[in-house]
């Protein structure tokens, strides 16, 4: 067990939670139950509507490790802002309110941190369903990156995911431990996901501008458990809209980078995963709204300059069959092929 000599904690924890009176208690056993003892267990409750706010006070009267911050609601990436604002640890990890991590996460991920004075080390996660089966396991390959080799190769996934390489593929904010010297050094904040899709991800770039080591430790510690009532997975008339900003500012990034050739193709991937999503839940809506409506705003999400580059631009052959069919529809406009397609991709669950 890592140990440690300072009165300040090792590891801070912080956790926005919003509506999750269902999951926060599972989410922060696992947190109580981890094997270092040096940490502290910030929940910063974002002006929930239900009994969530009740018992994060209930389980801080439990745990003289767990602080909670009460707020008016402002949205997940600002409420890990709070967090960062009172954190004293070395270092940081995010943790979502519905989701859980294995006992031995921060013991292992500081010791590692320590040993590799790296400034921040990505891991492992397993995603299950509502029923708490398996559905997707990542399991990543022990790896190394400093300086330039962070800003040149390790970055690239947070572009979008590749044909060629999945190595990385779905790895977050979530799924990766921080030394908060860089965040506070750097002025490191959550833009608002009001109005940067995928704030994460703005958040990560950030960082690595700074880091000087990254390393990634092949262990699977965290469990993202699916929740259709999450702000992730929650019908957004502003979805697409905001898949448009998050292309043009990942695209100013890989500027920044200067790498622009090598994360082409990533946000083009990025751009098609996010309008098959806009698609599929404006599918869904079919039956509340006129079909016609429906059929109407997925023509303007086809039609759009930025969905004709990407589709334009992407390899059907790296795709497989089904997404290949899809893409043919989307390339061809065919809407009442894309509409019948999102239909059965939402049939299947995928």
């Amino acid at each position: 067990m890592t140990e440690t000599t300072t009165l300040s904690p090792l590891v801070s924890i912080i956790v926005p939670v919003y509506n999750v009176e269902r999951y926060i208690k599972r989410c922060v056993d696992s947190l109580r139950r981890q094997t270092l003892q040096n940490i502290e267990i910030i929940l910063v409750d974002d002006g929930s509507k239900d009994n969530s706010g009740c018992l994060c006070d209930e389980l801080a009267q439990q745990d003289s490790k767990i602080h909670v911050i009460h707020k008016q609601n402002a949205g997940q990436g600002l409420a890990r802002n709070d967090g960062l604002n009172i954190a004293k640890g070395r270092y940081v990890l995010f943790i979502d309110s519905d989701d859980f991590i294995e006992p031995d996460t921060c013991d292992k991920l500081s010791d590692r941190m320590e040993r590799e004075q790296a400034d921040l080390c990505s891991f492992g996660y397993q995603i299950e369903t509502p029923q708490g089966e398996l559905f997707y396991r990542a399991q990543l390959k022990e790896q190394c990156y400093e300086n330039e080799a962070i800003r040149k190769r390790f970055v690239l996934h947070f572009f979008g995911d590749s044909a060629d390489d999945e190595e990385m593929r779905g790895v977050s904010a979530c799924m990766t431990m921080f030394r908060r010297s860089v965040i506070e050094t750097g002025k490191i904040r959550f833009r608002s996901e009001r109005e940067y899709f995928s704030e994460d991800t703005i958040f990560n770039l950030d960082f690595c501008l700074l880091a000087k080591k990254a390393v990634i430790d092949s262990g699977c510690y965290y469990h993202y458990c699916q929740n259709e009532a999450s702000f992730s997975h929650a019908y957004r008339p502003d979805r697409f809209h905001l898949t448009e900003v998050l292309a043009n500012v990942l695209k100013e990034y890989a500027g920044r980078y200067g790498i622009e050739k090598e994360t082409q193709e990533r946000i083009r991937r990025m751009v098609w995963v996010s309008l098959m999503e806009c698609v599929k839940q404006e599918v869904r809506r079919i039956g509340e709204v006129p079909r016609k409506t429906v059929k109407k705003q997925i023509e303007s999400y086809c039609g759009s300059e930025l969905v004709k580059d990407a589709v334009n631009g992407l390899d059907a052959g790296k795709f497989g069959t089904a997404q290949s069919i899809f893409l043919w529809a989307v390339k061809g406009q065919r809407t009442e092929a894309v509409i019948l397609l999102a239909w059965l991709r939402n049939r299947k669950g995928l």
